[in-house]
């Protein structure tokens, strides 16, 4: 019975995957992309935003790949004046408060740190973490570091591989972007 709906589940999550690009929280890290990288070209910084490259419907994360590895790119390729970086862009609508320590953070992917790790390695660039933050229409910035400047939590209640944090005061105010 199971193999005979499998079909269907397949089918149902190949319409999900395609609808991706329409959902709200899609358009929202879109929109935050499309402000930093506007940011970014009014400095002089020229621009490739990633997500040109992912996949023939546009819902797969754009990978750097190799013969037998692959890892998800930062959503900027940014180069100015003989100087290239990776940029990775989070839109979060506020910090969230981390009650044990009763610090504000910011937070990515553990899985996603690690390739762009990665990335950095490869590649010999920098990788940054941009923030927009809505609520306070900041745009703040810091290096992605180690994993040990950030505090990992690596358990199953915040998506697949866990997440990787920093505080809000380890960022730089580089701009405030109205929205």
């Amino acid at each position: 019975m199971w193999m005979g709906s499998w079909p269907i589940l397949r089918g149902l999550a190949l319409s999900l995957g395609s609808d991706f690009r329409q959902q709200p929280k899609f358009k929202r890290g879109r929109e935050g992309e499309k402000v930093v990288a506007g940011w970014l070209m009014e400095r002089g910084w020229h621009v490739i935003p990633s997500y040109d490259y992912s996949g023939e419907d546009g819902d797969k994360a754009p990978k750097m790949t190799g013969k037998h590895t692959a890892f998800v790119l930062p959503d900027l390729d940014i180069a100015q004046n003989g100087k290239r970086m990776w940029a990775e862009v989070k839109t979060k609508a506020e910090a969230t408060l981390h009650r044990k320590t009763q610090t504000l953070e910011h937070g990515i992917s553990l899985r996603h740190f690690r390739d762009y790790k990665r990335i950095q390695v490869i590649t010999g660039c920098d990788v940054y973490i941009f923030v927009y933050e809505e609520c306070s229409e900041s745009l703040l910035m810091r290096p992605i570091g180690e994993e040990s400047d950030g505090r990992v939590y690596d358990g199953g209640k915040m998506g697949r591989g866990g997440m990787i944090f920093w505080p809000r005061s380890s960022f730089k105010l580089v701009a405030e972007v109205p929205a």
